[in-house]
C-alpha cells in the first residue's frame, strides 16, 4: 500500500487527523509518529529520514505554528533530497520557506476537505512505480536482504540511466545512515562503482549533479540554484541537521539567511 508521510505541527493535529482519515479512506497508509524514539532521542532523525524515503509523498500543513518548528523544515528538506512530491497546503498565511518552489494548496473550509484536493498530487494508492518500488525496499527496517536488494536494484538503475539521481541519492542514504555494516559497504562500493568516471570537479550544468543541488526564492522573486558541495563547505561550523547559511541572489544580489541540510557535506 502507497505510505504518505504527513507533516504538521502538535497544534494543527486537529487538522492533520482529517486529512490523514481522508487518505486511508482514499486507500493511502499515512505514516504515524511513533512514541519512541521522540525528538529528543539519537535514533530519531535515523527514524524520520528512514520513514520520508520509504513514502511516496509528502504532504505538509503550514501554518505559523509549523513554521517554528525545525523538523518541519527538515521534513522539506529530506524530502528534497529524495526528490519525493512535496504538497504543502497552508492552513494561514504564513510565508513558506524560501527553498520550497512547487505551487501550493490553500486551506478553505474544513480540513476534511482537503484530501480531495491532494488527491491528484499523489501517486495512486496502487502505484507500482519502480522508484517508489526502490525506496520502499531501501526503508525497510525488517529484513536485511531486502535492503540489499535496493541496492543492487539502484546499481542496475545507474547503470541503464534510469533515474540515475534518485537512485544514487538512495544508495548515498544507505551507505551514510544503514545501521548493518554490511548494508553501508555494499552501498559504498556500489557508488564508487559508479561515480568513479565521473569528474572530479563539480559543474552544476551536469544533469548528474541534480541531486546535490537546490534552488533558492530571494525577496524579489529571483530564483538561484546553489550546489551543497560548495555552500556547506563554506560554512565555518559543522553542525546536525540544519546549518543557516547566508547566500547571495545571483540576479541582484539580495543577501538571504537560507537553513540548508548539510548533512552528507
Amino acid at each position: 500500500m502507497t505510505m504518505i508521510f504527513c507533516s504538521s505541527a502538535n497544534e494543527d493535529r486537529a487538522c492533520a487527523d482529517e486529512v490523514r482519515q481522508g487518505l486511508e479512506q482514499a486507500g493511502y497508509s499515512v505514516w504515524r509518529q511513533p512514541d519512541y524514539p521522540t525528538p529528543r532521542e539519537q535514533s530519531y532523525p535515523y527514524v524520520i529520514e528512514n520513514a520520508i524515503l520509504g513514502s511516496a509523498a509528502v504532504i505538509v500543513l503550514w501554518s505559523r505554528s509549523a513554521a517554528s518548528l525545525a523538523w518541519t523544515k527538515r521534513h522539506i528538506l529530506i524530502a528534497q533530497r529524495y526528490f519525493k512530491p512535496l504538497v504543502p497546503v497552508q492552513l494561514d498565511e504564513t510565508a513558506l520557506p524560501s527553498t520550497l518552489l512547487v505551487e501550493s494548496l490553500a486551506a478553505t473550509g474544513p480540513c476534511s476537505a482537503i484530501t480531495a484536493r491532494l488527491l491528484p498530487r499523489l501517486p495512486a494508492p496502487d502505484s507500482s512505480d519502480p522508484l517508489l518500488a526502490l525506496g520502499e525496499q531501501a526503508s525497510n527496517q525488517q529484513y536485511i536482504r531486502v535492503r540489499k536488494e535496493a541496492i543492487d536494484q539502484a546499481a542496475t538503475m545507474v547503470q541503464q540511466g534510469e533515474h540515475r539521481e534518485e537512485a544514487l541519492a538512495i544508495l548515498e542514504y544507505l551507505a551514510r545512515n544503514d545501521l548493518m555494516t554490511g548494508v553501508r559497504e555494499k552501498a559504498q562500493a556500489v557508488l564508487a562503482a559508479a561515480t568513479q568516471q565521473a569528474p572530479s570537479v563539480p559543474t552544476p550544468t551536469r544533469p548528474q549533479d541534480l541531486r546535490h543541488l537546490f534552488a533558492v526564492r530571494c525577496k524579489n522573486g529571483h530564483i538561484t540554484t546553489f550546489d551543497r558541495r560548495v555552500v556547506c563547505s563554506q560554512r565555518t561550523e559543522i553542525m546536525r541537521g540544519l546549518d543557516e547559511l547566508i547566500l547571495t541572489c545571483a540576479t541582484c544580489g539580495e543577501k538571504m539567511a537560507v537553513e540548508v541540510d548539510c548533512e552528507g557535506y
